[in-house]
């Protein structure tokens, strides 16, 4: 009985001493490094030992149907410590994939979302290296690898008063129905200003067969004519259950996609150098949380005007170009007030 409640009371501690922090920007190389839980950064090599790969695979494929940045970001990593982390560990592609793949009040999105588990990499018979270095709070114990793998439809209108006119009216799916002249003519009928795009996006390069569909048949149809994108859209349904897509994605090399830290104290190293003045950053979440909304409403822009401009007339040209030319300034002055604010939030520009 003691050894079970000794067992129990080291899995609590684990569970509470423990944090999972997504990133792509992290390696095996990196384990062992410090790991300060308030900056959110990884710093010198304090601990060494013999790194050990334990092959684990499991995959979910889910329809999902007009979710919004939180609900995406949800989906993709789960409940976040502290809420923070993502905005700061994450590279930018962690960050990127949540707004790429989030609608809003001007576009309609139905996609399929593949959540690949491919395996993790801990640290074992640590020893302490460096000593007398300053060593954060906890070190990087655990790579967790995985992939995500989104196929968008998105139908984008010129303004939300189409936008409420179309989701009021229809009746129907837009995504993965199956396709009758009854059901086409019927989005056609209500989408006419609209247009209808097709894309997909990862945190890894996209599997050679499905980037080849992509490139060989129409990904953006006016809404008025959206038949030659459901054709695409049916290519990647047979490709996507057909089991093209599973086997393609066995060959492709594992992608970094979180990692677990320790405390030292968790891990038996107690004569580690632990630094005891840590700057206390949650006072900037929400300085992080506005600018990332903003950088994903710029992004959202971008692809909008982008959509109008593949489908323009040479009447419609002039304008779309003129559109798409602004909608890029503003996601470029997002993209540097992003990367600059995540860094140094006390900048007065990010307020």
């Amino acid at each position: 009985m003691r050894l079970v409640a000794a067992g129990l009371m080291l899995l609590l501690a684990f569970n509470v001493c423990a944090k999972r922090y997504y990133s792509e920007q992290f390696s095996e190389q990196d384990l062992g490094k410090a790991f300060n839980t308030q900056l959110y950064q990884a710093q010198t090599q304090c601990l060494a030992g013999d790194v050990k790969y334990h092959t684990e695979s499991a995959g979910q494929l889910d329809y999902l149907q007009h979710l919004n940045e939180t609900q995406i970001r949800r989906r993709t990593f789960g409940e976040i410590h502290g809420g923070i982390n993502l905005f700061i560990v994450a590279g930018s592609v962690s960050t990127s994939i949540t707004h790429k793949n989030a609608t809003d009040n001007l576009s309609l999105t139905s996609q399929l979302h593949l959540k690949l588990s491919q395996g993790h990499s801990t640290l074992e018979n640590r020893q302490i290296v460096n000593e007398g270095t300053q060593c954060g709070d906890n070190f990087i114990y655990q790579v967790n690898f995985g992939r995500d793998l989104f196929i968008n439809t998105r139908l984008h209108f010129r303004s939300e008063a189409d936008y409420k006119k179309f989701i009021t009216k229809i009746k129907i799916r837009l995504l993965f129905f199956t396709k009758t002249k009854t059901k086409i003519k019927e989005i056609e009928k209500l989408a006419q200003n609209a247009v209808l795009t097709i894309d997909a996006n990862s945190n890894g390069t996209l599997p050679p067969k499905l980037q080849q569909l992509l490139d060989s048949n129409p990904q953006h149809c006016r809404g008025s004519n959206i038949s030659p994108c459901l054709n695409t859209l049916q290519a990647l349904a047979d490709y996507t259950f057909g089991g093209e897509l599973s086997n393609e994605l066995s060959t492709l090399p594992k992608l970094p996609r979180s990692i677990v830290t320790k405390s030292y104290e968790e891990s038996g190293h107690f004569d580690v150098n632990v630094d005891e003045n840590i700057m206390n950053v949650e006072q900037y979440e929400q300085v992080w949380r506005d600018i990332d909304q903003r950088f994903g409403q710029a992004l959202r822009r971008y692809q909008r005007a982008d959509a109008f401009l593949q489908v323009a007339t040479e009447q419609e040209q002039a304008n779309a170009e003129a559109e798409l030319d602004v909608a890029h300034v503003k996601l470029s002055q997002l993209e540097d007030l992003r990367a600059t604010c995540f860094v140094q939030p006390w900048l007065g520009q990010c307020h």
